[in-house]
């Protein structure tokens, strides 16, 4: 009996030192970037065109980096289109307005007076960012603030053809 356990903890100590450490692949991977002028700084527009058109998830990466300060977003559109099979636009969900802790790094809804503020966001592969602010208890416009970002774009899945879904088949 004991040299059978010491052959099974030989073998399973070696079968834990032999085992490599793979790097996590991500499901969703980077498919096209741009610059803030829309203009391609990897990958390919036609192909992000071609995941979107087949159902695919995507996710769009921005940010910015100040002198002391820098913020990265990730978000996914809640509504797609591709406009002349060209280019792509998004709409992020509207949320709620939090202010930024810069000295604690955290977020909240410290000023209570913004729960009734919402930001909205349109994006597009042309890199244009267009953010308003929005009470939903007014029904008005608090601010309209158009920039301009890299964006990232990620895609999740796969594609077969490369279909437009205006036609029908």
């Amino acid at each position: 009996m004991k040299i059978v356990l010491r052959i099974f903890t030989l073998i399973f100590f070696c079968s834990i030192l032999s085992c490599k450490q793979e790097k996590l692949k991500p499901d969703f991977k980077v498919v096209y970037k741009n610059n803030k002028k829309g203009e391609t700084l990897m990958g390919s527009k036609a192909e992000l065109i071609k995941y979107i058109r087949a159902g695919a998830s995507i996710k769009i990466g921005w940010g910015s980096k100040g002198k002391t300060r820098s913020v990265e977003h990730l978000s996914e559109p809640i509504w797609i289109a591709v406009l002349n099979e060209s280019e792509v636009v998004v709409h992020l969900d509207p949320h709620y307005v939090a202010t930024a802790d810069w000295n604690n790094l955290t977020s909240k809804f410290s000023d209570t007076s913004l729960v009734n503020q919402e930001w909205r966001v349109v994006i597009t592969t042309g890199g244009n960012f267009d953010a308003v602010w929005y009470d939903k208890f007014t029904g008005t416009m608090i601010k309209r603030v158009p920039q301009n970002h890299t964006m990232t774009w990620f895609a999740k899945g796969s594609y077969d053809d490369n279909v437009p879904l205006y036609l029908n088949e």
